[in-house]
């Protein structure tokens, strides 16, 4: 499929319009095509945002804000644990240690015309490094990003960057994780009244090869391409509605073969003064992306609802239900009816002890998660949460005899307080408690002659140091 694009200077805001829906259309025709041409479509809807803001660039010159910043950020983090993740059994003893994370950041920006992000970060665990230390460990470049106004509508990000959309359910920050998350993409962002439209590609490979374009995501990224388009329609000041189509592949370390997963998803966002509400929904399509399994059809979704109500200007409740799907223990089934919520920040949702899809599998059962949660401001620098999960398995769960066991998997208890000490300092920390079933067990996969500890609970205490000094900031003439 080839597109033609023909330059002429745009006098009227709706030929923005009318490109930004061929975009779309490209996108919805290739899906009813081929999932190879995705890719494909994908540039030429970046190609046509670029061709938009060149042919609609002001060139009258004038001043413009010039503005450098150094951002720091310390942020140190004990914890205790006896039980994170998975439970602790009889006979293992609790960890406790102390990780930080440090990041030394530059931000430019010159207007609205450019910015350029340069982020390092070193991660350490207090007494992992020698006292005497010849070599770092640990260091990366979290962020580096150049960000382009190619118009008074449209802009272009280069670089490595983070993900952040909607509530962060599918893509998120992951900013409680140390090494948070990042993406090395270029992202294409439009703006047109009550309208926004990003539209993102990555192309990931392992090393600058000669030949060959295989690409072994248990070293890198966890995958080898990755596209979606996301949309924003605020109908109002109370009412916005967003949707992502997003697809990705991988490449079976089997045969090299691509298998592509898509996403697609909808959220509704109602807001007032006192009131706030929020519906999700995600469906998942094509073939599976789990490390080198063989390629099966995916059928999977998910559904959230929550709800917040402020009864005064210190006290506010909340209650809220997530449904992913899954597979039953056991199943012989050729489809994947597990959904995955792939690049979202799991922590923030499915209770902070994080035994749902973090670091612990629960062999693709899925999971229902019901929750309340309450919050209060005590004075102007104190806040305290509180939050219960009930956890339930949407799928049959097998014990070891292979006989249906309950569903019920558990309840979560979390408390949390943040104090601010000024804008640069605050402290943060928790206590988490989980009560899991014996059913528990057997979704993670613990043996049967292995006993769950009586208490299983998780204490952790941070104090995050984000100061921002200003190097430069004066106006700078245009050319």
């Amino acid at each position: 499929m080839t597109i033609i694009i023909f330059s002429y200077e745009i006098q009227h805001e709706k030929y923005s319009y009318v490109l930004i829906i061929l975009s779309l259309k490209l996108v919805e025709y290739t899906m009813r095509t081929s999932q190879k041409n995705f890719f494909r479509i994908i540039l030429h809807c970046l190609l046509i945002t670029a061709t938009t803001g060149v042919i609609a660039q002001e060139s009258n010159p004038s001043n413009t804000q010039e503005e450098l910043k150094l951002q720091l950020q310390i942020r140190p983090r004990a914890e205790f644990r006896n039980g994170v993740f998975t439970p602790i059994l009889d006979g293992q003893e609790p960890a406790a240690f102390v990780s930080q994370r440090n990041r030394l950041g530059l931000v430019y920006s010159k207007g609205q015309k450019l910015s350029v992000g340069l982020t390092m970060q070193m991660l350490n665990v207090w007494g992992n490094d020698p006292q005497i230390q010849q070599t770092a460990n640990n260091v990366s470049l979290f962020e580096a990003w150049a960000q382009i106004a190619l118009s008074k509508t449209a802009q272009i990000k280069i670089g490595r960057q983070v993900f952040s959309y909607d509530d962060e359910r599918i893509l998120g920050s992951l900013d409680w994780n140390n090494a948070a998350r990042k993406h090395d993409a270029i992202l294409g962002m439009f703006e047109q009244g009550t309208l926004i439209a990003h539209v993102a590609l990555a192309f990931n490979q392992n090393s600058e090869k000669v030949n060959s374009t295989f690409y072994n995501d248990s070293l890198s990224q966890p995958y080898k391409n990755l596209q979606f388009v996301w949309l924003q329609y605020k109908a109002n000041e109370r009412l916005k509605f967003t949707a992502l189509m997003m697809n990705q592949a991988r490449q079976r370390n089997s045969d090299s073969l691509y298998t592509y997963l898509q996403t697609f998803g909808a959220n509704a966002y109602y807001h007032t003064s006192r009131f706030n509400a929020t519906g999700s929904m995600y469906y998942q399509t094509g073939k599976s992306n789990m490390k080198n399994a063989v390629a099966i059809s995916t059928a999977a979704w998910m559904a959230s609802v929550y709800g917040n109500y402020a009864i005064n200007k210190k006290f506010s409740i909340g209650a809220g239900s997530d449904y992913l799907s899954g597979m039953d223990m056991g199943s012989t089934s050729s489809k994947l009816t597990a959904f995955n919520p792939l690049y979202g920040t799991h922590h923030k949702f499915y209770g902070y002890m994080d035994y749902f899809y973090v670091a612990s599998g629960h062999k693709n059962t899925g999971l229902w998660d019901s929750y309340l949660n309450a919050s209060i401001k005590v004075g102007k620098k104190t806040g305290i949460q509180a939050a219960f999960h009930h956890f339930v398995s949407p799928v049959k769960v097998l014990n070891y005899q292979h006989e249906t066991a309950s569903s019920n998997l558990g309840d979560e208890i979390d408390l949390s307080f943040n104090y601010n000490l000024d804008k640069a300092v605050k402290i943060i920390g928790g206590y988490g408690h989980m009560l899991p079933t014996t059913s528990m067990k057997y979704i993670k996969n613990i043996a049967a002659n292995q006993q769950m500890k009586s208490t299983q609970n998780w204490v952790w205490l941070s104090v995050v140091v984000t100061p921002e000094i200003k190097l430069l900031n004066k106006v700078a003439k245009d050319n």
